[in-house]
């Protein structure tokens, strides 16, 4: 364990995170640092723009730093002989079973706490209208793109169904299975669960252009975005990871730290693991609806940073501040660059379709000597598409697109076709998506299997 001078006070840093905020036109940022008994936390900027200031004890929206919540709730239950994280899902969840386009498999609890189970990318929110619900959202995009515990690729909907089938091991809803040992153990006074937990004191979520305040927001996915706590409570929660702590038992804290797959995303139980420069950091990051947060824990210092920021697209700033906090002890905690280029997509022409839940959609690609790539959704006429790195297929197509269908329809106006290569054959995703929050709001990823052959 390391010298706690070494680590900064928040005085320290007051200045760097000001200029932070008034770059980015953040409306607050919370951090705290934690290590043994010492938890230093502060607020900075306005919890809600109609005047009240944010505090190190402010609860926030987490969005996907609620995985690891999660996870160490898995973990501690698991430790206790109420679940088995090698249970397949289908086993207390029938409707898993149900047969869809793409693989065939039966993935386990450990596999969707690792992002490993084999589901494709999924989001979605409401606002003015219920969601469509876990099961409905499983039924119409549960589709496993990848056989089970073959490809990591980050999908909400694993955790997303990990909250019916922890119901139906335990005979407790989630949020009592938090507060019953996680919470309430750990004295995390802030912690909560569910659309608009947080409470009267918690941050309000605002738009990124024109600071506009977020309804209260619902999902299908709740235990993979819906906990909320203060940046305090966050970096308490934090050192239940690090060495030395007494709340998980050896083998279980090994079994956080243990990535699904040794190559590709290096992703555990609920937290990523790097070795910047040869110190281990255990780290997640979230991003939605009016909400950035970060998480970053150095086990072997037996230190615990976080921030949470209440504006959307605020991750990578939040980020910053817990590698303000940190730089002493570790140069940067966020992944490292990626100098991998996609797969190139053989010329040709390719033809096949989208097997959505609403029957199949035709699909056309084209591809010219030059590299360059069109694709024809429905007979809607070909536009042109630009090729992206995708981390879990060879190569991503991604066009101004929108699939016919009425979820699609609804908040989702891209096209992302995300492939894996073969000399007469792409197979893969087909993700009706919005990116960033035009309109004020945040849109939905809606996954689906995709498969072209070669025509010509």
């Amino acid at each position: 364990m390391t010298d706690s001078t070494l680590i900064p006070s928040l005085d320290q840093v007051a200045d760097r995170i000001e200029d932070l905020m008034a770059r980015h036109r953040l409306p607050s940022v919370s951090l705290a640092i934690a290590q043994g008994d010492r938890v230093e936390a502060r607020g900075f900027g306005m919890a809600d723009l109609r005047g009240r200031p944010a505090t190190g004890d402010t609860p926030y929206l987490l969005a996907s730093v609620t995985k690891p919540v999660v996870a160490t709730l898995c973990v501690m239950l698991a430790e206790r002989g109420l679940i088995d994280l090698d249970e397949p899902l289908a086993d207390r969840l029938p409707w898993l079973d149900r047969q869809r386009p793409g693989r065939a498999g039966r993935p386990t609890a450990r596999q969707a706490l690792n992002h490993t189970a084999g589901f494709g990318r999924y989001w979605d929110f409401a606002y003015d209208e219920e969601p469509l619900g876990i099961e409905r959202a499983a039924d119409r995009y549960g589709v496993l793109i990848h056989a089970p515990g073959t490809r990591f690729e980050y999908a909400n909907l694993g955790y997303g169904v990990l909250e019916p089938w922890l119901a139906a091991a335990t005979g407790h809803p989630l949020g009592e299975l938090l507060e019953r040992y996680l919470f309430g153990p750990l004295g995390l006074g802030s912690g909560a669960y569910g659309p608009g937990a947080g409470g009267a004191d918690a941050a309000v979520p605002y738009t990124a252009e024109r600071h506009v305040p977020y309804p209260t927001i619902t999902t299908s996915h709740p235990a993979a975005s819906m906990a909320w706590m203060s940046a305090a409570d966050l970096a308490r929660f934090g050192l239940t990871h690090t060495y030395g702590s007494a709340v998980l038992a050896p083998g279980s804290a090994a079994a956080v730290r243990t990535p699904g797959l040794e190559d590709g995303e290096r992703y555990g139980l609920g937290l990523n693991v790097r070795h910047p420069h040869g110190v281990e950091v255990l780290a997640h990051a979230g991003d939605m609806c009016g909400v950035g947060a970060s998480l970053a824990i150095l086990p072997e210092f037996g230190v615990s940073a976080a921030a949470v920021v209440n504006q959307t697209g605020s991750f990578a700033h939040a980020r910053t501040a817990c590698e303000i906090l940190l730089e002493t002890l570790v140069s940067h905690i966020g992944p490292e660059e990626d100098t991998t280029s996609p797969k190139p997509v053989p010329a040709g022409e390719w033809a096949g379709q989208v097997a959505t839940p609403f029957g199949a959609v035709p699909l056309r690609a084209e591809v010219d000597g030059a590299g360059s790539v069109w694709i024809e959704v429905a007979g809607s006429g070909r536009v042109q598409a630009r090729v992206e790195e995708d981390e879990s297929y060879d190569v991503m197509l991604a066009a101004e697109l929108q699939l016919p269908t009425p979820d699609a329809l609804r908040a989702s106006p891209w096209l992302e076709l995300a492939l894996d290569v073969g000399d007469d054959r792409l197979a893969g995703s087909a993700r009706a998506v919005k990116h960033g929050e035009s309109g004020d709001r945040v849109g939905n990823c809606l996954t689906h299997w995709c498969e072209l052959e070669r025509v010509r």
